[in-house]
């Protein structure tokens, strides 16, 4: 039982199960899958949407799920394919009603039964789904406005539990063309990633892989089905599916990300696009006031390639106009 719905050998249950309640007392519910395999073997459970505008990661989970046999799988997946409900009906990051507004549930887990909304659907997400399960495939997309490179996180720091290989060796099947070999403690900016679900999971010795493709807000289609694929790599990898994975060889491994910030609002002019090569100093864009003029010259602060651009035409001060990765 994954939130009162049960696993039955062959079949496929989907059900919305409430967990809270909205302020006219309407329930939250959260769409709940369990796919029985005809024999024994692992269970793996796929999440996606914890934050409501990453529609990419959605859609994957939604395609994987519609993909899936259950008489060709040895053991169980378990998926909820929108994690936090409250954020995706409106496509924000967060739920824009949350009392201490706004709440990044992926800052707040493992969360708190007895917290506010977003907390309690962090403790449903962790307890319910990711602590029972044997691994753990958390899908996610770039920012609002950005479009980022598909690549899979590995803390190489993290192996207390034992679960270094079998998350590692599972996120390279995966198969996105890129790697993050993220050092524990690292920082995106000024975000604080202590209490994301993938160092509470690793504290927990919780295995799993966090996946990264797409836009904000809207489905990158182009790479569904690599994402569709990716699950059923790591599928096959824990000897769930018996056929052959698909992938483009190994992935191009990185561990630092440098942020380049534009100091000047206006409007926005990028050079450079996802997985293009740059070296330290090079032009990349600029930015320009309303009368076109240019007010900035952005450059790269680093040599390696980008990966994660801004896709919004206008900015302010301090946008983060792309992440560079070497």
């Amino acid at each position: 039982m994954y939130l009162s719905v049960p696993v039955s050998a062959g079949q496929t249950i989907r059900r919305r199960v409430a967990v809270a309640e909205m302020a006219d007392g309407s329930p939250v519910s959260l769409p709940v899958v369990t796919i029985g395999g005809t024999r024994a073997g692992p269970t793996l459970y796929l999440q996606a949407g914890m934050h409501g505008d990453e529609v990419t990661g959605i859609e994957i989970c939604r395609a994987a799920i519609a993909s899936l046999e259950p008489e060709a799988i040895s053991g169980t997946v378990i998926a909820v394919p929108t994690a936090n409900v409250p954020s995706y009906l409106t496509r924000t990051r967060g739920y824009l009603q949350e009392e201490r507004w706004l709440i990044d549930i992926n800052r707040v887990f493992p969360g708190n039964p007895s917290g506010l909304l977003t907390e309690r659907i962090a403790h449903v997400l962790f307890e319910e789904f990711a602590r029972p399960s044997d691994f753990t495939i958390d899908l996610h997309s770039a920012l609002d406005g950005c479009d980022i490179a598909p690549f899979v996180y590995i803390d190489p720091d993290d192996d207390e539990a034992g679960t270094l290989d079998a998350r590692e060796g599972r996120a390279l099947a995966f198969g996105t063309p890129y790697a993050y070999y993220k050092r524990r403690g690292t920082m995106f900016g000024t975000s604080d990633l202590t209490r994301s679900f993938s160092a509470q999971a690793d504290r927990a010795g919780i295995a799993t892989m966090c996946a990264e493709m797409g836009e904000s807000r809207r489905v990158s289609w182009d790479r569904v089905p690599l994402g569709v694929q990716g699950i059923r790599n790591v599928m096959i990898e824990m000897g769930m599916l018996d056929e052959e994975p698909a992938t483009s060889g190994p992935p191009r491994r990185f561990s630092t990300i440098k942020l380049v910030h534009a100091e000047h609002g206006g409007g926005l002019r990028l050079l450079v696009d996802l997985g293009d090569e740059v070296a330290e100093g090079d032009t990349i864009g600029e930015v320009v006031d309303v009368f076109g003029d240019t007010v900035e010259r952005l450059e790269a602060h680093q040599t390696g390639f980008i990966l994660r651009a801004m896709r919004n035409g206008s900015i302010a001060t301090g946008a983060e106009v792309v992440w560079i990765a070497s």
